[in-house]
């Protein structure tokens, strides 16, 4: 059941739901499921086709709210969150999920009809958006800090015994993380100095995202990467951008997988303090 609903554009807020003592009335919210994006090819011979689908776009979203007082005060107030520029979030909670989830919205429909039916104070408004990631996420963002690999001691061991061996490297940077979403999330991470190619690896799917040694961050310096925009800026500037020194080679932009998972921040050189911060938020469909 609804518990709240609110729209969430910067600091500017609207209470949607609860919001019956001004006199709106929550009547609806619809988000159906988000459209496929269907590929598939004939198969030349054989019956069928061909069907490597695997991605979604966006959804829709509308909502419904049966005004009482102060109607065309409530309709210049969501007016605010419909210009198309604007891509305010639908933040909802429900007493059936764990925490708040948010949309990301952009306006597609507005109506605020009169009806004889109501009384010349009432009016009923629909507002509808698209919702381009298509995905609930958490309205919480979650952080996960990763201390880098540092490399042991290697050497032999005393009191010697037979046969003798050497230890490893030390490798002290993989961490579980759970995504407790239930699909894959998107998320920013600062690689942090001090090192040399600094390099992220999903140890569960064997995915990394990797710099090549022309990259060097010294202590307190950091590279900010984006998954979902495919960024890599020195600092966190947008006019300092690090695509260059990405290994293409080995690269893949991947995402945080529901379920658990390990990840290691192992950069090709690395000093004592060097770490990797991620912030994400989990999604679902």
């Amino acid at each position: 059941m609804l518990t709240s609903v609110k729209l969430v554009d910067g600091d500017r807020e609207m209470i949607l739901l609860p919001r019956q003592d001004q006199g709106v009335h929550f009547q609806e919210l619809d988000a159906p499921f988000p459209a496929v994006r269907a590929s598939t090819e004939d198969r030349t011979d054989d019956d069928g086709e061909d069907d490597t689908t695997s991605l979604h776009g966006a959804r829709s979203c509308s909502i419904e709210l049966l005004v009482t007082q102060q109607a065309r005060t409530i309709e210049d107030e969501l007016t605010r969150f419909l210009h198309p520029r604007s891509r305010p979030y639908l933040v909802v909670a429900d007493d059936e999920w764990a925490q708040a989830r948010r949309l990301r919205l952009r306006v597609a429909q507005w109506s605020a009809p009169l009806t004889v039916e109501l009384p010349r104070s009432a009016r009923r408004i629909q507002a509808q958006w698209q919702a381009p990631d298509g995905v609930w996420e958490a309205a919480d963002l979650v952080t996960e800090t990763i201390s880098a690999d540092m490399p042991g001691t290697a050497g032999r061991i005393y009191p010697r015994t037979y046969p003798y061996a050497y230890p490893a490297t030390l490798a002290a940077g993989a961490s579980v993380i759970v995504n407790v979403g239930g699909t894959p999330s998107h998320y920013t991470a600062r690689l942090y100095g001090p090192c040399i190619g600094p390099r992220l690896t999903n140890e569960t799917t064997g995915e990394t995202i990797a710099f090549t040694a022309g990259l060097t961050l010294a202590a307190g310096e950091y590279v900010e990467i984006s998954t979902r925009d495919r960024t890599a800026y020195l600092n966190g500037h947008s006019a300092l951008s690090r695509l260059n020194v990405i290994d293409f080679d080995v690269t893949s932009w991947w995402r945080i997988e529901p379920g658990e998972q390990q990840v290691r921040y192992a950069p090709a050189v690395v000093f004592a303090g060097a770490a990797a911060v991620i912030d994400y938020r989990p999604a679902w469909l």
